[in-house]
């Protein structure tokens, strides 16, 4: 497996490209139970991983609902704490990537990793989130979703038929980063994404995700 990026923006490091599926939505309480990396060296070369993992509790019918995990598939997995080092190993020394990352998967991971007595220092790396490039570039329709499956869509033309697996939401969203570095240069600069992902309405933006259309304007109230 070979990664165009590298081609596009100047990588130093890895850059590990990850998501995660979980219990639930709220970090530090609902639980990690599959992460799924591809790790992009600055050869292009990429090493891809995933993890299923036992929360120590049941998931709920509408996690598995979504992601399709089940007790019965994380029985037989490693608690966090056991996989906790090899988790670490992986991401140390490591930018990262993903689509929704500073909205949900880091401040999860960070909190996951805190319950084992590390401190996950993710704003000291360099971030490369495909929603916010998203959010930036592309204008909102109110009455459609800006999700993994609709940039997927949009910037590779492929429908996202694996959405809210591990692995075929990182391939996903490695395709849809590629794309976006291939068609807006000015993405191709680590100062100017640092930029972006300090954007507080960027940011804001991005927490939309998984808010309905009618939730959407309720909270707001003046969306139109």
């Amino acid at each position: 497996m070979h990664s165009l990026i590298p081609q596009l923006l100047p990588l130093d490091r890895p850059l590990i490209v990850f998501d995660l599926e979980t219990t639930g939505l709220s970090a530090g309480e609902d639980k990690i139970i599959e992460l799924a990396y591809e790790k992009i060296m600055p050869d292009g070369s990429v090493v891809a991983q995933v993890h299923r993992i036992n929360p120590g509790r049941p998931i709920p019918p509408e996690a598995s609902a979504i992601n399709g995990i089940t007790d019965a598939d994380v029985a037989e997995s490693p608690s966090f704490a056991k996989l906790s080092y090899t988790l670490w190993t992986a991401f140390e020394g490591a930018d990262v990537g993903g689509f929704n990352i500073t909205g949900f998967d880091l401040p999860f991971l960070k909190a996951e990793f805190a319950t084992v007595g590390k401190s996950f220092d993710y704003l000291s790396k360099r971030i490369l989130d495909a929603k916010i490039l998203y959010h930036k570039m592309e204008k909102r329709d109110m009455f459609a979703p800006r999700n993994l499956s609709a940039a997927y869509k949009l910037y590779c033309d492929k429908s996202h038929t694996s959405a809210h697996t591990g692995a075929g939401d990182v391939r996903a969203t490695v395709e849809v980063l590629e794309e976006e570095l291939r068609r807006y240069p000015e993405f191709r600069n680590w100062q100017y994404l640092a930029e972006l992902h300090g954007n507080k309405d960027l940011l804001d933006s991005a927490k939309t995700e998984h808010a309905s259309y009618e939730d959407t304007v309720n909270r707001a109230n003046t969306l139109f």
